[in-house]
């Protein structure tokens, strides 16, 4: 395999133009963070001679009270940054720059990397394959919505008024994800298509690839949006609630499983609904992330259904399955890394599937007909409710670590309080400055 070095070196032979490279990581807040490292320095880093250190706030701050933190320490901690060198991709938004996602290590950890979320999703995908002989391919669905100065949704005279339609997307709107598009292929990321989600709102879908790279794939697609839309005046933003009236943003997460066979996938799917409110403590990150708790979103209901989207798993082939509860506010590897566990989980202990595939629309229902197929069980309706769930969830708590889910929840908990305290405007408002 080769070294850090070798791996940066041959980069650079194929890049010329690199003169930056960004370093960087997502903390629990789901926070992208960045160090602009001069190339210098980069080699002197992946050589071994140099490490970047880290104060606690780059991983354990709340948005709620930033920059104020609440450390579970009583000292200074410091923190690595540990660059996947293997990560590495130009910046196709920014001539001159590429990006290389980072593990995180908590220098006195007792256990290496054991808060890294970005390792959890490595051990996750190294287990599935050494148990199962299974890889997966993941591939994210981005919804946004696009803003002016003033926060409020622009007003061109080609107005996006529904779901794929070309309206909104014959004049400058078009040129605007053309050029997202173009950015988003000189760094690597291939799409499976664009379009007008619903009113004001645009979807762009990557396509599938193996579950480590699509996540930094999403994370770097993500950068390319906002950037180009901010040299436009324009914010493109992906938190769930971004106007008071308006359409709210998801994020969804498709899975492709190999090597499992029907009785195998179904466990694989009963381990996620058996752990469903726990993920969405992982998933819908955030305080208005559950304005999405509804039909044609993630659903009211505990359950999954073909191609059902008023329900939080939807199933697209025996081995194509969407998970929908999922926002711009999640920490990815972290929630990637959940939803396998919580399958491995399904799989280890051969779950029962007693949810049955459901086709029809949950609200019109009753409950005998909900009873029948296994949806007993709402769907949390607020990120507190969502952390009880987490809290007493014994087998996620033994999957994820008692450290790293610690502090997670350290922060979560921070913002039940802190976000309880404000207004809707106040909140929207503070979600716009990250997401």
């Amino acid at each position: 395999m080769s070294s850090d070095q070798e791996k940066l070196q041959e980069f650079l032979r194929v890049n010329k133009n690199i003169k930056f490279i960004r370093i960087q990581w997502i903390d629990y807040s789901g926070v992208l963070r960045v160090r602009f490292v001069p190339m210098a320095r980069c080699l002197r880093i992946a050589s071994g001679s140099e490490i970047i250190h880290l104060a606690q706030n780059s991983m354990i701050i709340p948005i709620s009270t930033a920059p104020r933190i609440f450390s579970l320490s009583d000292y200074h901690e410091t923190w690595n940054l540990c660059p996947d060198w293997s990560s590495l991709r130009p910046c196709g938004f920014k001539f001159g720059h590429a990006a290389a996602m980072s593990f995180v290590d908590q220098q006195d950890a007792v256990k290496r990397f054991d808060k890294c979320p970005r390792m959890l999703l490595v051990k996750a995908i190294e287990q599935l394959e050494n148990e199962w002989g299974s890889t997966i391919l993941i591939g994210f669905e981005i919804e946004f919505v696009l803003l002016d100065a003033s926060d409020n949704v622009i007003q061109p005279m080609d107005r996006l008024n529904g779901y794929s339609r070309p309206a909104g997307l014959r004049a400058e709107t078009l040129k605007l994800v053309e050029e997202i598009i173009t950015a988003l292929e000189l760094s690597s990321i291939s799409i499976h298509h664009f379009h007008a989600e619903v009113n004001d709102q645009l979807e762009i879908a990557l396509a599938p690839e193996p579950a480590l790279k699509a996540v930094d794939s999403l994370i770097l697609a993500q950068e390319a949006i906002r950037t180009i839309c901010v040299r436009q005046n324009i914010k493109a933003t992906m938190t769930p609630k971004p106007t008071m009236t308006g359409p709210s943003n998801g994020l969804h997460l498709h899975l492709s499983l190999d090597k499992l066979d029907h009785a195998l996938v179904d466990h694989f799917v009963a381990g996620i609904l058996d752990h469903m409110g726990s993920l969405c403590a992982f998933g819908m990150a955030n305080y208005d992330g559950y304005v999405r708790s509804v039909s044609d979103a993630t659903g009211t209901w505990i359950g999954f259904g073909t191609d059902n989207r008023d329900l939080p798993v939807r199933k697209i082939s025996d081995l194509h399955w969407e998970v929908r509860m999922m926002d711009g506010t999640a920490n990815p590897y972290l929630f990637t890394a959940t939803v396998v566990l919580a399958g491995l989980d399904g799989l280890r202990k051969k779950t029962v599937l007693a949810w049955k595939d459901c086709k029809f629309f949950p609200d019109v229902m009753d409950e005998k007909m909900r009873a029948d197929h296994g949806m007993d069980k709402h769907m949390p309706v607020t990120l507190k409710e969502a952390l009880h769930s987490l809290k007493e969830d014994e087998a996620m708590r033994s999957l994820v670590g008692d450290d790293l889910l610690k502090w997670y929840i350290s922060v979560k908990d921070k913002e039940v309080e802190e976000f309880g305290k404000m207004t809707d405007e106040e909140r929207r408002k503070r979600f716009l400055e990250y997401f």
